[in-house]
């Protein structure tokens, strides 16, 4: 089994972690899974958004690896080249869509432009990138939705909106908000690259 990582950059209450993934805390996502008891192999940040004493909360539990606060890099980007360099295979960066839009789109970009083996997740999306292949997709969420990262075909069936060998491209949205109509679906990219996102209905809209 690849060794499973889960970057906590932002944790709910309500989330339940996977028990075959060890877990980074990310800069104030650290603090949080410290105080919902969720064991951390260590925390990665510069800690810029908590102050003395809540840095105390995570020394206590678990190592701290404080970057500067001026640096090229995300606080997380720098937790996924650090578990890359751990050895880690497949990353999940859970909680890293909520909150400012700049970082939740500087957290989109490094899953669109960067070759991680990278997964974005909370408790309403699950977010991953494709390449030319045949995809399963299990029933995790309502809306399923793809966009296209470069001009690409795609076929989609146990859908609700089936598609047969369609040309997309970057820009095309009506690929989005369609339903598995089964336990999976599947997806064949013929050619490309897309986003694939799985998204629940939050306030009864997603859209």
């Amino acid at each position: 089994m690849a060794r499973k990582v889960i970057l906590a950059a932002g944790l709910s209450e309500h989330i339940v972690m996977d028990e075959h993934a060890d877990v980074i805390g990310v800069d104030r996502g650290a603090l949080t899974a410290v105080r919902q008891g969720i064991p951390l192999r260590c925390a990665i940040g510069d800690f810029d958004s908590i102050n003395e004493i809540e840095k105390a909360e995570i020394a206590a539990v678990c190592e701290m690896h404080t970057l500067p606060s001026h640096k090229d890099e995300t606080d997380s980007e720098a937790a996924i080249l650090y578990a890359l360099q751990q050895g880690y295979e497949e990353i999940i960066l859970y909680g890293g869509l909520g909150g400012r839009m700049d970082h939740a789109l500087a957290n989109l970009y490094l899953l669109m432009y960067r070759d991680f083996p990278l997964t974005l997740q909370d408790e309403h999306h699950i977010i991953t990138k494709h390449q030319a292949g045949t995809l399963i997709v299990e029933k995790r969420f309502t809306y399923l939705s793809i966009l296209a990262l470069e001009a690409t075909i795609i076929s989609e069936s146990n859908v609700a909106y089936p598609l047969h060998k369609r040309h997309i491209k970057p820009g095309d949205v009506y690929t989005i908000s369609n339903e598995i109509t089964a336990d999976h679906a599947e997806i064949i990219i013929h050619e490309g690259s897309i986003l694939l996102i799985q998204c629940e209905d939050i306030n009864k809209r997603c859209k």
